[in-house]
């Protein structure tokens, strides 16, 4: 963690401010204080002829920052599914911004157009098939009728000796009979309405899976695409792989709202709060700064774990999520960015190099002041610090000169 200012940047490292003893003591003193610095461009080399580099006292804004390199993610995304089991034949690229109803996914849909085929042949034949029973029924019941009606007369007949016992019995159990042949019928037409409703019901089927060979964006986003895999071959979905219903397919992310991973040292826990402002630098462009605030701050430490190795180290540092402000399509998730947290702004101080600040046997913090072709050991009040000036309370003034190495290191 280091922190920085607005002036020219400098990322040399901290050995370069240790040149004998007493830049030792200049680290333990600052520290002591609690000001964190790293020498750079204003720390200059003794040339041959024994001359030290000086620099002058100067007033302006200076920005106490804490920094830290995290990673973008958005707010929230949405998940798309493989909807059925088909080759993919199409993808949306990668990194595509779509609107919701955009294609965004193909799948092979050959074998699925067959099979609607088949099955709008199947109802097709099965409604044929209805229409035939329903027109026997028809017939049957007609059948019926003119039974009924033929035996309802008889029995009148048969008690005034027209017809016999017998011929009534025949004529009932001819009734009978066609009223059993009718029942058969509507058995026939209710199974054949059974097997027209089925076959609808597949078509149906078939028409959603074949309506899901094009799979649309739910929501505005980003196309992320879904890994598939275990963790020693994990693989991003492609075009030809054939995944199982359910998988993820791929991710949205709402880039309206993106914000930064990141981490803070606990020592810097004290002086990051939600709602600090903060500045975010993009790997992808670094020319380019956007706003952002701290919206949350983990309430829980954990060890800095090695990038290198994966292990733990023995830093303690808490998770913060830096939101940032606007909507800008170059803010896109994965990408590294630079997050400086504002601590404190300081309007209109003194500040000099840390290059230029010593601490003498004493234990006093001096700088070395030049006054004509004298130099004098002036003792200083330091305020904050950034990675490459400290903010002077008292001791010097705007424009005197100081030295950036003690002048027994000529």
């Amino acid at each position: 963690m280091t922190s920085t200012t607005d002036h020219p940047s400098a990322h040399a490292g901290i050995g370069d401010l240790l040149r004998g003893r007493r830049g030792v003591a200049v680290l333990a003193a600052l520290a002591v204080a609690g000001i964190a610095f790293l020498a750079g461009d204003w720390f200059g080399p003794i040339d041959r002829n024994g001359h030290i580099p000086t620099a002058r006292v100067e007033r302006g804004t200076v920005r106490i920052t804490v920094t830290e390199t995290g990673e973008l993610q958005a707010a929230s995304q949405a998940t798309v599914s493989a909807p059925t089991e088909k080759q993919i034949v199409w993808l949306a690229p990668e990194g595509a911004r779509v609107k919701q109803g955009d294609p965004i996914v193909e799948f092979e849909s050959r074998r699925y157009e067959i099979a609607m085929g088949a099955a709008e042949s199947e109802l097709a034949a099965a409604e044929a098939g209805l229409r035939r029973v329903e027109g026997q029924l028809a017939a049957q019941e007609a059948n019926e009728g003119k039974a009924y009606l033929n035996y309802q007369s008889l029995p009148e007949l048969a008690e005034k000796g027209f017809i016999t016992q017998q011929e009534l019995e025949a004529a009932r159990l001819a009734h009978e009979e066609v009223k059993a042949r009718t029942r058969s019928s509507l058995a026939a037409v209710e199974a054949e309405r059974a097997h027209v409703e089925s076959a609808r019901r597949t078509v149906e089927e078939q028409a959603r899976k074949l309506k899901a060979v094009l799979v649309r964006a739910p929501r505005d986003g980003v196309v992320v695409y879904a890994q598939h895999g275990d963790a020693s071959g994990l693989r991003k979905i492609s075009v030809g792989m054939i995944p199982f219903e359910g998988m993820d397919l791929m991710y949205l992310p709402d880039t309206s709202k993106m914000r930064a991973e990141t981490q803070i040292s606990e020592h810097d826990l004290a002086r990051v709060h939600v709602g600090s402002r903060a500045e975010l630098r993009l790997q992808a462009y670094p020319d380019v700064v956007f706003e952002g605030r701290v919206a949350r701050i983990g309430s829980l430490a954990r060890r800095m774990v090695s990038r290198l190795t994966g292990k733990p180290l023995g830093i303690k540092v808490f998770d913060v999520s830096v939101e940032v402000e606007g909507d800008d399509e170059r803010l896109r998730p994965g990408l590294t960015a630079t997050v400086e947290i504002l601590v404190s702004e300081h309007a209109e101080v003194l500040y000099v190099p840390v290059a230029a600040v010593f601490v003498d046997e004493l234990d006093r913090v001096i700088v070395y002041r030049r006054r004509g072709d004298t130099v004098e050991a002036s003792s200083v009040v330091l305020g904050g610090s950034t990675d490459r000036v400290a903010i002077v309370e008292s001791g010097l003034e705007e424009g005197d000169e100081v030295l950036l190495a003690a002048p027994e290191e000529v």
